[in-house]
This record gives structure tokens, sequence and C-alpha cells, in this order.
């Protein structure tokens, strides 16, 4: 798995859930029936802003060494400042499933994330939907977007300041422009699993 460039800040990122979801509609009445399934994922569309040469040749290597959509990478969530550091933070018990995780380590009587925050368990991203208050034992109860694909054993490590998602491109290639010693460019991608 490679590391996106750190030295290459996106100018802009666009990250939407896909959800798992058929839609079963009625001939007769077009009424329609929802049925949803685990294994929501993550995309994501980035802009890069005006790079010099330099930029250009680091990001051109770089999306060169992921053999298009074959290859796999880190990407982290610029578009939010992480939280602010409320103790370790680990998962609290193995076998959990859904949309909610059980977690431990945190600080005591605090807010410990806020709606909106990302974390990443396991190397799955994930979306905090609500405030989170621990209690005065450091326990507390995310939930979370999208579901957990993998449950993840007791201790698990829940990553929160530095949240990341393994990524991959959504296509074979890049778009890409270069005038003179400036060029830019555009990437897809969705979650990797």
């Amino acid at each position: 798995m490679q590391e996106w460039p750190g030295e290459i800040i996106p100018s802009s990122m666009s990250w939407n859930i896909v959800s798992n979801n058929f839609a079963f509609t009625s001939p007769f009445t077009n009424s329609q029936q929802i049925v949803g399934h685990p294994g929501g994922y993550w995309e994501c569309s980035i802009d890069l802003p005006l790079l010099d040469q330099q930029q250009a040749r680091l990001m051109s290597s770089f999306i060169h060494s992921l053999h298009g959509m074959m290859g796999t990478f880190r990407l982290y969530p610029w578009n939010r400042r992480p939280a602010p550091a409320a103790g370790i933070g680990v998962v609290d018990g193995g076998s959990q499933a859904g949309g909610q995780l059980i977690a431990r380590d945190w600080t005591p009587s605090k807010t410990v994330l806020r709606r909106g925050d990302y974390i990443t368990v396991n190397g799955q991203l994930l979306e905090v939907l609500e405030d989170v208050e621990s209690n005065a034992q450091g326990q507390a109860v995310i939930l979370i977007a999208p579901w957990l694909r993998v449950p993840p054993a007791d201790g698990t490590a829940i990553n929160y300041q530095n949240p990341y998602a393994v990524m991959r491109l959504t296509e074979d290639g890049a778009e890409s422009s270069y005038q003179g010693i400036i060029g830019s460019a555009s990437l897809s991608c969705r979650e990797a699993f």
C-alpha cells in the first residue's frame, strides 16, 4: 500500500458514502420498498492545486506507482480537522458490528468526539454521526457510518488524530494537464477492501 505524498495537499475533496441499498418498485402502484445491506463504501473526488514542476513529477510518479486501479493508498481527509486529544480511545469488546462502536480509555466525563469527525478502525474510515460523551469510567458509544465491515478485536486502536481511508483509483488513469512548468490534476477514487 502506498502513502499519499505528504507534500501535496488537495485544493478540494468531495467525500461521499455509497450505501448498499436496493429499490423494488411495484409495477402497479409505483410504491417502493427499499432494502438496505451492510457494505457501504467511501468515494472521493480530488482536485489538486496548481503544482510546480517538482510537485507535478512527484504526483505523476505516485499515480503511476499505483498501476491504475490495482494499487491502494492511504488518503487523509484534509477537509476536516481532527478532534482534540481526548485520551487513547480503543474498542471495548470484540465482535462488534453494525452502526455503533463501544469504546474505552477516553478522558472521563468529556465530549471526546464531535458529530462529523472522522475516525479509522481496522483500516476503515468512519464518520461520527453524533457528539460522543464519555462516562466517568472513560467509556463511550460512537454512532458511525458506514457500518463496520469487519468486527474489530477488543483493544483495537481508534485513530481519531490522523484518520485515513484505504483507497484505489476508479479508473486506470488520472486527468492531468501541464502548461509549461505548472501542472494540475483531478483524481477519483473509491474505498478498497
